[in-house]
């Protein structure tokens, strides 16, 4: 047998594995990317379980800087059911998202709207900033109490700009302009993630390609 048959066999067992390894978490990806538009939120007040520890803490934290509890709502995503806790600003300027999935990051999301279509949203501690015409996105990676300040802060801003914002201080209204997010940013807010998360199980595909490629050249 050839050094190029070799190396052929070589990069096709190697290629196979790779790909084995990474296409689920690519294809769970994609589903989740492809489905963000028409995937909605639901109002999960009667069955939602109790709060985890780490979603209590932050509700204590927004308590303090104005916020109260809204209800609790529920997503359907190909993983599975995925829980979440709202929160509405007393002054139904803005809402808080509150994730608590185990094993990831506790999330929490800042979001104002308005009725010009403009879209405000803080997000603590990790995620994609944006800075679009529509949408201004800020990532806080310090404490939720700072990530509340600067959404405060962009809120006062934009305000001059585009007037009051659209309130949220019912569960109806918070599912009507979360809607609206996903409608108008859902599925370019994920693609950059989705395609990073993809890259791996692409590369592994192209290279088993190429060393088949290669191996039946050799056997020729």
């Amino acid at each position: 047998m050839s050094i190029e048959q070799l190396v052929g066999i070589a990069l096709v067992v190697v290629s196979s594995v790779m790909l084995v390894r990474f296409a689920p978490t690519a294809i769970r990806a994609w589903r989740i990317y492809t489905g963000t538009g028409d995937r909605r939120q639901q109002d999960a007040r009667e069955r939602a379980p109790a709060p985890p520890t780490s979603v209590r803490d932050r509700e204590a934290v927004l308590g303090e800087s104005g916020y109260r509890p809204l209800g609790e709502t529920s997503l359907q995503l190909p993983t599975g059911e995925r829980f979440a806790w709202i929160m509405a600003a007393e002054a139904g300027d803005s809402y808080v998202i509150l994730t608590a999935t185990p094993g990831s990051v506790a999330l929490s999301g800042i979001y104002s709207a308005w009725p010009d279509g403009m879209w405000l949203g803080t997000l603590h501690p990790i995620g994609t900033p944006t800075d679009r015409t529509s949408l201004q996105v800020r990532t806080v990676t310090t404490t939720l109490t700072e990530a509340v300040a600067v959404h405060q802060e962009g809120l006062e801003r934009l305000r001059r700009v585009h007037g009051a914002p659209r309130p949220v201080r019912s569960m109806p209204e918070m599912l009507a302009l979360d809607a609206d997010y996903r409608i108008r940013f859902g599925g370019s807010r994920l693609r950059p993630l989705t395609f990073r998360l993809m890259l791996p199980c692409v590369l592994a595909a192209v290279v088993l390609a190429l060393s088949l490629v290669l191996l039946i050249a050799s056997l020729r």
